[in-house]
């Protein structure tokens, strides 16, 4: 048995006309790492909800736009689910839980959403936020919109700091202008960039999902708004690669292999 830390262990050798030998080598014996914080909020529209964009009935929407009913993802293709697996995988003597808060149809702007957030983390369940949300304030095609958005995410930013807690800023994925709901794909890198401009300026951690789907399309699912499973667990594995390294408590050393060590004949 070997306690946390590094031991010395030394092994002797006999063989059968007594010759001995001995080495020694060290031992090092991580803890399973830990993070320092355990319940998750994320809060958005239907993409953090899960929607797969994939449903094939339809139905007319507004001015030709044909809207699927939304039809979520299992809990697993989920960004939110996915994230938790992750999450649980690696932090093995904790339970870590990301709560998914995302609503379809949802703005930033919209008259329930703040009120909404609010509900939740004034609760005191939650010890950070995984924010990522707009996709639905672009729908009108027009970038004048962005200041009020902007306005909304920061208002939602400076409750959770005043709550103590921490707060992690997605940008959104980019759509793609060949599905029937891409209606703003163009206004996305702009909106992206007064994104990060406000994380900096709110000192919280931007998670750069934008740039971490680097424009591949395959990721996006057929209405070329929602990312498909694919693209759910690339969004997880962004803010996985962020809160590991904002949050994990180091588990010390990398360990070394034992050596395989036979006794000298002599």
């Amino acid at each position: 048995m070997f306690n946390i830390g590094t031991t010395t262990v030394t092994c002797v050798a006999t063989d059968a006309k007594s010759i001995t030998n001995s080495c020694t080598f060290t031992v090092t014996l991580n803890a399973p790492p830990k993070i320092a914080l355990e319940r998750f909020l994320a809060f958005g529209d239907s993409m953090t909800w899960g929607e797969n964009g994939l449903n094939t009935a339809s139905t007319v929407f507004d001015a030709g736009e044909r809207l699927r009913p939304a039809v979520q993802l299992p809990f697993a293709d989920t960004y939110p689910g996915a994230l938790q697996n992750a999450l649980r995988d690696r932090y093995t003597v904790q339970t870590p839980q990301v709560s998914n808060a995302g609503k379809p149809l949802e703005a930033v702007t919209g008259s329930t959403t703040f009120p909404r957030f609010v509900g939740f983390t004034s609760s005191g369940q939650y010890s950070a936020v995984l924010l990522m949300e707009g996709a639905n304030d672009l729908a009108d095609r027009d970038s004048r919109i962005f200041p009020t958005v902007i306005s909304g995410l920061r208002r939602m930013i400076s409750d959770a700091k005043s709550r103590g807690m921490r707060v992690f800023l997605a940008t959104i994925p980019p759509e793609n202008p060949a599905g029937f709901r891409a209606l703003a794909w163009s206004l996305v890198p702009g909106f992206n960039d007064q994104i990060r401009l406000l994380a900096s300026s709110e000192g919280v951690t931007l998670v750069d999902i934008h740039q971490a789907f680097n424009n591949d399309l395959s990721l996006i699912g057929a209405d070329g708004l929602h990312p498909n499973a694919n693209g759910y667990h690339k969004i997880a594995d962004t803010f996985f690669a962020s809160l590991r390294q904002q949050l994990e408590v180091s588990p010390g050393p990398t360990p070394t292999a034992l050596p395989n060590i036979l006794p000298t004949r002599r």
